[in-house]
C-alpha cells in the first residue's frame, strides 16, 4: 500500500492522476486525517513555488520543522513517502550547500497550465571545494566561494546553468542539447568536452582554460548571442570586462589553471596581487598588501594541503615579505570573522 500510496501522492502533484486514481487518494485521506495535514503542508509549498516570478530561495525550514514533529508524534504511516517525495520536492533545503530555487517562466510538463522549473544551487564555502554530477551525468568540481545555479531536469534544447565563482567541468556530449554555462558578463557553449571557468564577481577578469574538447565564448545582449572566440585544446582565454578585450594563449601545461581541483595551490610567475587572491579564497582568510613594492615580484610554487603559515614561511623564503596574522574576532551576532593577513 506504502508503494501505491507513492504512486497517487507523486501524480497528485504533478496533475496526472485519473479520476478513479483521485478517488482512491481522497478515500485514503478521509479516513487519515494527520496524513491529509501533511499532504496540505506540501501542497501549499507546491502552490506558492508556482506563483514566484523571478528565481527566488524558499524557505521550507517551517514547513519541515511542523511535518517532522508530526512524523514524530503521530507516527504516520507515510513516512516512507515522504522520504521520496521530500527527495523529490524540498530535500535539497536540508543541506548546508544546496537550495532548491522555484521559477514559473519555463514549464517542464505538457500541461497546458505551466508548471515551475525547479532549481538547485549548490555552493562550495570558502575554504572548501566540492565535486558533483548534473542531471545529463556532466562532472563539476566547485573550487572555494563558488556556487552553480542549474535546473533538477534539462527540459529545454540547451543545457544551461549560471556559474558565479570558478568550477572545472567535464560535460556529457550531447550533440542536440549544447551545454552554456552563463557567467556574469560571458557564456561558455560546448557539446562535449572538460575545460575550467573562472568568473569570482569581485574580479575584472573571467578566464577560461580548454583541456579537450572545442568551447566557443560569447557574449549576450538582449536574448541575441553573439560569438567572440572558439578555443581549441590548452588555450587560456582571459576576457576583460572592463574593456570587453580577450586575450588567448596557448600553455603547455595546464596545473596551474586546473591543478586545483586536485587539491594543488599552484603559483607560476604569478604577481603577488594574484597570490593573495588565491590564498584569500583557498584558506578562507582576507589579504592585505600593505606595501606597493611587493608587486614587482613573481612567485612559483606548488602546495599541497600545507597550512597557510607553512605557505607564507615559504614564500617568505624567496622574497623579501613579511606577514602578521590577525586571529579571528567574535563578531555581535555571534558569529567570527575572518583571520586577516597583513603582507610587508
Amino acid at each position: 500500500m506504502q508503494e501505491k500510496l507513492h504512486d497517487l501522492m507523486s501524480g497528485y502533484f504533478i496533475g496526472s492522476l485519473t479520476e478513479s486514481e483521485h478517488q482512491e487518494l481522497e478515500n485514503y485521506l478521509a479516513s487519515n486525517p494527520a496524513d491529509r495535514k501533511i499532504l496540505e503542508d506540501y501542497r501549499l509549498l507546491w502552490s506558492e513555488s508556482g506563483q514566484k516570478n523571478q528565481l527566488k530561495q524558499i524557505d521550507v525550514e517551517n514547513g519541515l520543522t511542523r511535518t517532522k514533529l508530526r512524523l514524530f508524534f503521530g507516527k504516520t504511516n507515510l513516512l516512507n513517502f515522504l522520504q521520496k517525495a521530500a527527495a523529490i520536492f524540498i530535500l535539497a533545503g536540508l543541506f548546508s550547500t544546496a537550495y532548491i530555487y522555484y521559477h514559473n517562466s519555463i514549464p517542464i510538463t505538457a500541461n497546458i497550465e505551466q508548471q515551475p522549473v525547479i532549481m538547485q544551487e549548490v555552493s562550495a564555502i570558502f575554504g572548501t571545494r566540492t565535486k558533483f554530477h548534473l542531471p545529463d551525468g556532466t562532472t563539476v568540481f566547485l573550487n572555494s566561494g563558488s556556487k552553480l545555479i542549474f535546473p533538477l531536469q534539462f527540459t529545454s534544447n540547451s543545457r544551461k546553468v549560471e556559474l558565479v565563482g570558478e568550477a572545472f567541468f567535464e560535460v556529457t556530449p550531447n550533440p542536440s542539447k549544447p551545454f552554456i554555462v552563463k557567467t556574469s558578463e560571458i557564456n561558455v557553449k560546448v557539446l562535449g568536452t572538460a575545460f575550467n571557468l573562472q568568473a569570482y564577481p569581485e574580479s575584472k577578469e573571467i578566464s577560461t582554460t580548454l583541456v579537450h574538447g572545442k568551447v566557443i565564448l560569447e557574449t549576450e545582449s538582449a536574448g541575441n548571442s553573439k560569438q567572440i572566440a572558439e578555443l581549441k585544446p590548452l588555450d587560456h582565454a582571459v576576457f576583460n570586462s572592463k574593456d570587453k578585450a580577450i586575450n588567448i594563449s596557448a600553455e603547455e601545461d595546464l596545473d596551474k589553471f586546473i591543478g586545483w581541483k586536485d587539491g594543488k595551490l599552484i603559483f607560476f610567475n604569478d604577481p603577488i596581487e594574484s597570490v593573495s587572491d588565491k590564498l584569500g579564497n583557498w584558506y578562507n582568510v582576507t589579504m592585505k598588501i600593505n606595501n606597493a613594492k611587493l608587486k614587482k615580484y613573481r612567485f612559483t610554487a606548488t602546495f599541497t594541503d600545507e597550512p597557510i603559515e607553512q605557505v607564507l614561511d615559504l614564500l617568505s623564503k624567496s622574497s623579501p615579505i613579511r606577514y602578521q596574522i590577525k586571529p579571528s574576532t567574535r563578531l555581535s551576532d555571534h558569529s567570527y570573522s575572518k583571520r586577516e593577513i597583513i603582507i610587508n
